[in-house]
């Protein structure tokens, strides 16, 4: 009887403890999928101010060959 009494205990204990493992992985698996999404969001916002920075340099490149242009001797 105390073998049946000690294998439920240690069954109890071992079902807990994979309980709360799978609760943890749980937790890191949403944490890795937020933080793809932050980084694709991240990615874009990136792509997105270096086209305007180039679209930016492009202008004051422009800028710059017209007053060397106008003001030529």
């Amino acid at each position: 009887m105390k073998s049946l009494e000690l294998i439920t205990l240690l069954g109890t204990i071992i079902s807990i403890l994979l309980s709360i493992i799978a609760y943890f992985l749980k937790q890191l698996h949403g944490n890795f999928r937020k933080m793809e999404q932050d980084v694709s969001i991240m990615k874009a916002s990136i792509q997105l101010l270096k086209a305007d920075l180039k679209a930016n340099y492009n202008l004051l490149r422009q800028r710059i060959e017209f007053l060397e242009n106008r003001y030529r001797p």
